[in-house]
């Protein structure tokens, strides 16, 4: 199978690696102060990044780009996005921005209050659940456990309804606070929430259907809305198939337009300087498409089978850099917050960088475990040890209950008792 790029095919591209390495020893110092922060740049702050050096350059004209090749973060994604995407995409109003907002009097009245409920903010997951521990919260501010603990029960009037729960349980009792309920039904409800995996027992109560029916209008996770109203995501290549051959390209449209202005007076060594700067800048603009090229055609081979339908084999920073001839830091920035857009969804850069445990990559081990949890009994979910049973009869490897625990979390996929709640709600 070949593989090829806009400009650059196979044997092109290790030609350019020559290129790339002669440039790197011949380049001033400037020119490296001015490649590191480019290359760690994203997409989306390119414009921004660039327009702030022309401030400061009197032969710099930054021309935005056509901002073409946006996808949008509703667009189909992988099965993975999730996992991938979950600390990139934030909705319009960030969860946390929302949160400090609310961390004033009357329901935090005093300053240790407000200190104890914006440290708690930091323990709350994109999820919108507490994931912390109250008795470090304690020890850190100097307070007692149960002022702690006082504070975090107070989340439960603040929005999004349900946010510094524990566990789906304690969200939803957090969540029926924006119920005008009666006390019989707010018993009811209180009840079959703390009792959720014997709710049978509740079914024939008179009022049941008035309970399903506020059962049935609680979030899960609390802070769903936020992890839905995704922004748009800008890939920095396109990776796709044409006829046999894998094509990769740089999304060149979303590149602003850099202008070396022409000054026929450049008598002081301040403007030869800055001119010498501009005329830098744009190579290493070219350069930055470039080295990103590089590395998607690197990680392509590596990673050939994820491209034709499989899972990923474990790869490291130092293997692409040792291929290219950069060092393992240079790799680690040119692939953060950069993405790639294939037909099987939207990856950063980063997703392709995968660990190893005993030889198996830990992708191919999660998608492993996604199916097995896929398949459970719906009656009795499997817990993480259980998981770990199938995983080690599975790959036959050596792995800890806490790696596994790890992994399920990383997917986003909750508890097994959660999910025996979550079944349940369906079922009612």
């Amino acid at each position: 199978m070949l593989i090829q790029s806009e400009k650059l095919d196979k044997g092109e591209a290790l030609s350019y690696n020559i290129q790339l390495k002669q440039f790197q020893k011949l380049a001033p110092k400037l020119s490296l102060k001015q490649w590191i922060p480019l290359v760690k740049c994203s997409l989306e702050d390119l414009d921004s990044y660039l327009y702030e050096i022309s401030l400061e350059n009197p032969f710099l004209e930054i021309k935005e780009s056509t901002k073409k090749g946006v996808i949008s973060g509703n667009a189909p994604l992988s099965t993975t996005d999730s996992e991938i995407l979950e600390n990139r995409l934030l909705a319009d109003t960030c969860l946390y921005e929302k949160l400090y907002e609310q961390i004033e009097p009357p329901l935090f009245p005093t300053p240790i209050s407000q200190n104890i409920a914006t440290l708690i903010i930091e323990f709350i997951n994109e999820e919108g659940y507490f994931d912390g521990s109250v008795e470090e919260i304690a020890k850190k501010l100097n307070v007692a456990n149960d002022e702690v603990e006082r504070v975090r029960q107070r989340f439960s009037y603040l929005e999004p309804a349900g946010v510094g729960a524990k566990n789906l349980q304690e969200s939803f009792l957090f969540q029926l606070n924006d119920f005008d309920l009666d006390d019989e039904l707010s018993l009811l409800l209180s009840s079959a929430v703390i009792d959720f995996l014997n709710i049978e027992k509740y079914l024939s109560h008179p009022r049941f259907a008035e309970a399903k029916a506020v059962l049935k209008r609680l979030k899960s996770p609390p802070a769903i809305e936020y992890l839905e109203n995704r922004g748009a995501i800008v890939p920095d290549l396109f990776v796709f198939f044409q006829g046999d051959d894998l094509k990769v390209e740089v999304n060149s449209k979303y590149y602003p337009e850099v202008v070396v202005k022409s000054v026929v007076k450049r008598d002081s060594d301040f403007l030869k300087e800055k001119f010498k700067d501009a005329k830098e800048l744009v190579s290493l603009i070219g350069l930055r498409k470039q080295t990103l090229q590089l590395i998607t055609l690197s990680i392509i081979e590596k990673q050939m089978r994820f491209f034709n339908g499989g899972d990923l084999v474990p790869l490291k920073h130092q293997q692409i850099a040792d291929e290219l001839g950069f060092s393992e830091g240079t790799i680690s920035r040119a692939v953060s917050e950069k993405y790639l857009a294939c037909d099987r969804g939207i990856f950063p850069l980063s997703y392709f960088f995968v660990t190893s445990v005993d030889g198996k990559s830990s992708t191919e081990i999660k998608n492993f475990i996604k199916r097995v949890v896929a398949c459970e009994n719906i009656n009795k979910p499997l817990s993480d040890q259980e998981i770990l049973a199938h995983v080690i009869e599975r790959f036959n490897i050596s792995i800890s209950r806490r790696s596994v625990t790890k992994y399920r979390q990383e997917l986003g996929i909750a508890p097994y008792k959660d999910r025996r709640v979550l079944h349940l709600l369906e079922e009612i």
